[in-house]
C-alpha cells in the first residue's frame, strides 16, 4: 500500500504534543513549530530533500521517549515553569526516544538525532559532545526545541521575538553553533517566519514547507511502526502499563479464531495498537489516581477516545482503524461515548474491540481493586450483555476463547 508518511507523524504528534502540555507545561503545537523551525533552516542549510523529510519526521518524534522517561524516574514536583529546566536534566528520554524509533522508516540512515537533540555546542549537554561531534539534525531541532520551550514561538507580542532573538545571540558558540545561529537570522527576519507559528496557520505553514514522502509499506510493516506508539501509550500510566499490549494480544488471539485474512487481522492489530492514544492527553493525575475517579474525573477520561479519532482521522488509508480504535468505548444502547454511536452504526470490529478492551481492563490490576479472574470477569460482561450495551455472540466467543487459555 501506498502510505503519507507526512499526515501519519501529523496524526500521531497530535496526541505527542499532549505529553509535553502535561509533563512540562508546553503549549500546543510544540512538535509543529520544532518541525516548521527545523524545515526552515534546513534549507537555510541546503540539505536535500530526503535529509529534509527526516529532520521533519526527527522533529514531530523529538520527545517521544518523554512518557516511558516520566514513568521509570517519576514527574519532578515543579510548577510546570521548572519542569522543563528538571526533565531535560535525564539522558533517559534522549536514550528512550532514539531506541524507539528504531524501525520508523527514515530515508537517510541518520543516527543519534533524537538521542542527541539536547546537546550543546560548547560540550555542556547531557552527553558532553561538543561542535561537529553532535549531528547537524540534532543541533537544529535542540535550537528549535530549546527556545520554543522556553518562549513560546506562537506568542503574538512582537517583544517575544526580540527576547527569543537576543537569546540565541547570546548562546553563539556556547549551545547553539555560531552557523546555525546566522541561519536563523537569516529566516527570521521575515516577519511571516513569526505570523507562520501562530495557532490557526501553522498546520498550512508545515504543510508548505515540509517534504512530503508516500512509501510502499505492507501492513504488517506499518504495523511494526505503529507498535512503536502502543509502547508510548502504555507507558503514560503505571497502572495500564500492560493495556494496550494486553488488548493486541487478544485481538490476535480472536481474530484468528473468527479466520480473519492477514491484512484484515493486520489492520485489528494496528487499531488496537492506537486504540488508546487518546490517553496522552489525559492527565497523569488522574491515569495514576489510586482510587475510583470522581464524576469530575471520569468526564475528563471520557474524552481521550475524541481524542483517538482526532489524531487518527488525519492519517489517509486508516479509517477503519480509525473507527475501530475509536469507538472503543460506543454502546450498542447509545450510551457510549464520546458520540452516542447507535447498533446500526457499530460494525463487527468495533463491537469486537469494545468488548476485548472492556475484558482487558477487567482482568488488569487497577490501583482500586485487583484484576479480575476469568469468570468473575464474563460475570460482568454478561451483565453488560442484559442491558443491551455489547455484542451477545461476541462475549459467549470471549468465553469460550478465553477460558481454554
Amino acid at each position: 500500500m501506498k502510505f503519507n508518511l507526512n499526515n501519519f507523524l501529523s496524526g500521531v504528534s497530535l496526541a505527542l504534543d499532549f505529553v509535553e502540555i502535561d509533563f512540562l507545561g508546553a503549549t500546543s503545537n510544540h512538535a509543529r513549530r520544532v518541525a516548521y523551525i527545523s524545515q526552515r533552516l534546513a534549507e537555510q542549510f541546503g540539505l536535500n530533500e530526503d535529509e529534509q523529510f527526516d529532520l521533519f519526521s526527527y522533529a514531530m518524534l523529538h520527545d517521544n521517549g518523554l512518557c516511558e522517561d516520566v514513568l521509570q524516574t517519576g514527574i519532578p514536583d515543579q510548577v510546570p515553569e521548572d519542569r522543563h529546566a528538571q526533565l531535560e536534566r535525564y539522558t533517559l528520554h534522549c536514550d528512550i526516544g532514539e531506541k524507539n524509533v528504531a524501525a520508523y522508516p527514515f530515508l537517510t540512515g541518520q543516527r543519534n538525532i533524537i538521542r542527541y537533540h539536547h546537546e550543546k555546542f560548547d560540550g555542556s549537554g547531557f552527553f558532553g559532545l561538543t561542535g561537529t561531534e553532535i549531528p547537524q539534525m540534532a543541533q537544529i531541532i535542540a535550537l528549535a526545541d530549546t527556545v520554543d520551550n522556553l518562549f513560546h514561538f506562537e506568542t503574538r507580542d512582537p517583544e517575544n521575538r526580540v527576547i527569543i532573538t537576543d537569546y540565541i545571540v547570546n548562546n553563539r558558540g556556547k549551545a547553539f553553533a555560531p552557523a546555525l545561529v546566522d541561519a536563523f537570522l537569516g529566516v527570521s527576519s521575515h516577519t511571516s517566519f513569526w505570523l507562520d507559528m501562530q495557532e490557526p496557520f501553522i498546520d498550512h505553514a508545515l504543510a508548505r514547507k515540509a517534504v512530503v514522502r508516500e512509501i510502499e509499506i505492507s501492513t504488517e510493516e506499518l504495523f511494526e511502526i505503529t507498535r512503536i506508539f502502543a509502547r508510548i501509550i502504555d507507558s503514560k500510566s503505571k497502572f495500564t502499563c500492560r493495556h494496550t499490549s494486553g488488548l493486541m494480544e487478544k485481538a490476535e488471539i480472536m481474530a484468528d479464531h473468527y479466520k480473519f485474512d492477514r491484512e484484515w487481522k493486520t489492520q485489528l492489530l494496528i487499531a488496537a495498537s492506537l486504540h488508546d492514544l487518546g490517553k496522552l492527553a489525559i492527565p497523569t493525575a488522574i491515569l495514576n489516581k489510586d482510587s475510583e475517579l470522581t464524576e469530575k474525573e471520569f468526564a475528563v477520561i471520557k474524552e481521550h477516545t475524541y481524542y483517538t479519532r482526532a489524531a487518527l482521522s488525519r492519517i489517509d488509508g486508516f479509517e477503519n482503524i480509525c473507527n475501530w480504535a475509536a469507538n472503543h468505548h460506543e454502546k450498542l444502547d447509545v450510551t457510549g461515548y464520546p458520540y452516542g454511536i447507535s447498533a446500526h452504526e457499530l460494525g463487527f470490529e468495533e463491537r469486537l474491540m469494545s468488548c476485548l478492551d472492556m475484558y482487558q481492563a477487567l482482568t488488569e490490576d487497577r490501583p482500586y481493586r485487583p484484576g479480575m479472574d476469568h469468570e468473575s470477569a464474563m460475570e460482568i460482561m454478561r451483565k453488560n450483555v442484559r442491558s443491551s450495551k455489547i455484542d451477545e455472540m461476541i462475549v459467549r466467543d470471549i468465553d469460550r476463547v478465553f477460558k481454554k487459555t
